[in-house]
């Protein structure tokens, strides 16, 4: 009896390391593909990417997520993408491009004001997710950034704490 249990403890145990592992991999998947398409969103909007800023909108252009105001008649551009789905009279198309435009800076504004606060929030949760990893399975992580062209100098900081020790203590069950 004892035996069934200690295995279904270790087998429970792996189950829980296999789905944190998942966890981090789909976080790290996830930051790898929004960095790729901010970066291809910015080449095809002529803005610059540079790391400490995310991405700066050459003049006019929009910020990710957000419509653009300044499109020729007949064009959806400057409509959310929510209600392009629904027909729309040209007067109606003119009325949501001038919402877009009101509120198109104040957007750009907060998000200018947030995106610092949010990339430091991601940065440390990025290091904390290392701290789960074995030693092995960061030297996979590595592998694989290096194969798909990633920043090595990225993957340092996210193992910051992992490799300095100064990893947190896992809460207890």
């Amino acid at each position: 009896m004892n035996d069934e249990l200690r295995s279904l403890g270790s087998a429970r145990a792996r189950g829980i390391a296999l789905l944190l592992a998942v966890g981090v991999a789909g976080g790290a998947a996830g930051g790898a593909i929004d960095r790729w398409w901010m970066a291809r969103s910015a080449g095809s909007q002529g803005e610059a990417v540079t790391a400490e800023r995310g991405t700066e909108p050459a003049s006019g252009a929009s910020r990710r997520g957000l419509p653009r105001a300044d499109q020729g008649p007949g064009s959806t551009e400057g409509v959310p993408d929510s209600l392009r789905a629904v027909k729309l009279t040209p007067q109606q198309v003119e009325r949501l491009r001038a919402l877009t435009a009101r509120y198109q800076p104040a957007a750009e504004s907060l998000m200018r004001s947030i995106r610092p606060r949010i990339m430091e929030l991601n940065a440390r949760m990025q290091q904390e997710a290392m701290c789960v990893l074995t030693p092995e399975q960061r030297s996979e992580w590595i592998s694989w950034r290096k194969r798909e062209g990633l920043d090595t100098g990225e993957a340092t900081q996210m193992l910051e704490l992992a490799t300095s020790g100064r990893c947190p203590t896992a809460p207890k069950q």
